[in-house]
């Protein structure tokens, strides 16, 4: 084949792989029987998968829309916080970044003991800066919920 068959047919398997891909959320798979070793299939399978990543955002053309690629929406996709919503602190949490944000973002606080004592609880960065856990562990989950549920009984109320 010369150089313009094989572009023909590149550019060809990526207008079809881009008018394929369905939903519009994930890629698809041609249903083309062919000799996958000749030129001009390889040709037009990388237009295929090319076409598909490039309308979806893959950059890295794996088959998924990962965070950070073209194609993410933070506002949409993944746990929906976007860059600034997120306290260095929460870097890494994954699973638990939504509470981390919201344990991250309360004022410090305090409650009287019965004993007539008091206790009195940092703001919730702080709080997070001195867990000796680390982020994305089930441990760090399991800190984050005991600060939530420590906030929430004893929250000042107004």
């Amino acid at each position: 084949m010369d150089t313009a068959d094989l572009v023909a047919a590149y550019n060809g398997g990526w207008v079809a792989g881009v008018a394929d891909l369905g939903d519009g959320t994930k890629p698809t798979y041609p249903d083309v029987a062919a000799d996958g070793n000749t030129p001009g299939t390889v040709a037009w399978m990388d237009g295929w998968t090319d076409g598909q990543a490039d309308a979806l955002g893959d950059d890295n053309r794996d088959g998924v829309v990962d965070e950070d690629e073209s194609g993410w929406d933070c506002h949409t996709m993944g746990n929906r916080l976007c860059g600034a919503d997120v306290p260095p602190e929460c870097k890494g949490a994954r699973e638990a970044l939504r509470l981390c944000v919201t344990v991250a973002s309360r004022t410090a606080y305090g409650w009287d003991l019965p004993d007539g004592g008091r206790v009195d609880s940092p703001d919730g960065r702080a709080q997070i800066r001195d867990l000796e856990v680390r982020p994305g562990t089930p441990e760090f989950t399991a800190a984050l919920e005991a600060l939530d549920a420590e906030y929430r009984e004893h929250q000042p109320r107004g």
